[in-house]
């Protein structure tokens, strides 16, 4: 795979992935988001579904902690981790975790990282990491890194973070190059100690030395967990982004996972970042909210970028999600059935939810390209941003709500302090 810079204003860019050698003919532009897949699928769709969301190939994120378990069916079948899971047409990109997920601090060992699973820990050299590659063969591997920290660690705990991931890059391009089923893939090198801009520093030009294999690099270490993630504010993140941006080559695609709202990405994009992990919709999905992302600057009216379709409110409003969306969801369907099947608990309301959000946050992307490419991002960015501050008073309470079936006191207190808070929608 090669990156090709299609046009830029300042850092922002637009690019495309072209060269996949799995699927000569596939292009992706970007920026962009992943789908972010949990046992090799794209949660609470079936691939007949996700067909009629996307007909045109997209990322499809992997991470190691939900799927390495198919690794004796993905060997035995010999094509790889995208025709096992039946999604051959997507481009697949393997990394070792979900930074969203919340899991025990440390369990570190010299040369090892914990890969938590649903069986528990299991501790994963790079060597081993490689040997799973190798059964996958993804179009896209990102190195292995001990990269769960977030922003506030300590110097002593960055220092190994920034050491750990430096071995194990060696030994990923060590095993890299000598590999003959990976001769298809693209391998990404992993930035670690965004805490301390100068073991950033050390990180970035560790990756570099290895430039003539690498195709790009991903940024790890800006949080350890959803919680640190939500509590990131955009201004501490800002000087990071830039650094990266400056100081990687233009020809490397750039990678942020994590389950960033649309303030962060939108800066991020502003800095010349290319990819993003596609887990924000599934978290909305699964709280029982709705993206509303407004792209459209020439509408004057603003509101949040998401609603609690959970709400009373929402019993006998037969409007759709979003009025002009062109998902499936939005042409069929209206708040108040979404919030029927919600009340109900019936698994519908994940697919309908999960088919709009898909749909409503690939467009955010589809706008900042074309925004980028009219010299207009700027305009696009503020009014993105003013959609999150508008709920960031009462967010704070959403993210209480991890599941749509987490418990009826949890989504009442959720409810009453989001209803409190806003009086639109």
């Amino acid at each position: 795979m090669r990156f090709i810079l299609k046009s830029e204003s300042g850092n922002d860019r637009v690019g495309c992935m072209t060269d996949i050698k799995r699927l000569p003919n596939c292009k992706i532009e970007t920026p962009t988001s992943a789908l972010f897949a949990q046992g090799g699928s794209v949660v609470h769709l079936t691939a007949d579904v996700l067909d009629r969301v996307f007909s045109t190939s997209h990322l499809l994120w992997l991470p190691l902690t939900s799927c390495h378990q198919l690794e004796t069916g993905v060997k035995a079948q010999n094509e790889g981790i995208g025709k096992f899971s039946g999604l051959p047409q997507h481009v697949t990109c393997v990394t070792l975790q979900n930074i969203n997920e919340n899991v025990p601090p440390g369990h570190f060992e010299l040369d090892k990282v914990p890969l938590w699973t649903k069986n528990g820990k299991k501790m994963i050299t790079a060597e081993r990491y490689m040997e799973l590659m190798e059964v996958f063969k993804p179009d896209i591997i990102l190195a292995i890194a001990d990269g769960r920290i977030s922003l506030d660690e300590g110097p002593k705990r960055l220092y190994k973070s920034v050491d750990r991931t430096q071995k194990m890059l060696n030994i990923c391009v060590e095993k890299f190059k000598a590999s003959t089923a990976l001769q298809d893939s693209s391998l990404i090198g992993v930035i670690v100690g965004a805490g301390d801009l100068r073991r950033l520093d050390e990180s970035i030009k560790h990756v570099l030395k290895h430039k003539d294999t690498l195709v790009g690099v991903a940024l790890n270490g800006l949080a350890d967990n959803a919680d640190k993630i939500t509590n990131t504010p955009v201004e501490s993140l800002t000087e990071i982004f830039k650094k990266v941006a400056e100081t990687i080559p233009k020809d490397f695609i750039k990678i942020l996972d994590g389950c960033w709202y649309p303030d962060v990405i939108v800066t991020a994009i502003e800095y010349g970042w290319d990819v993003f992990d596609g887990s924000l919709p599934l978290k909305m999905t699964n709280q029982g909210y709705a993206l509303r992302i407004n792209c459209d600057i020439e509408i004057n009216t603003d509101w949040e970028y998401a609603y609690n379709m959970n709400m009373d409110r929402y019993k006998e409003d037969f409007n759709p999600i979003l009025e002009g969306c062109e998902c499936l969801t939005c042409k069929k369907h209206t708040r108040a059935y979404i919030n029927h099947l919600l009340n109900t608990k019936e698994m519908l309301a994940s697919v309908l939810l999960s088919i709009h959000n898909l749909h409503n946050f690939d467009q955010l992307f589809l706008h900042a390209r074309r925004h980028i490419a009219s010299n207009t991002f700027s305009c696009f960015k503020k009014r993105i941003i003013k959609q999150c501050e508008i709920i960031k008073p009462f967010q704070k309470f959403a993210d209480k709500l991890t599941d749509i079936q987490t418990g009826q006191q949890q989504k009442k207190f959720c409810a009453i302090n989001f209803d409190s808070n806003n009086a639109s929608g």
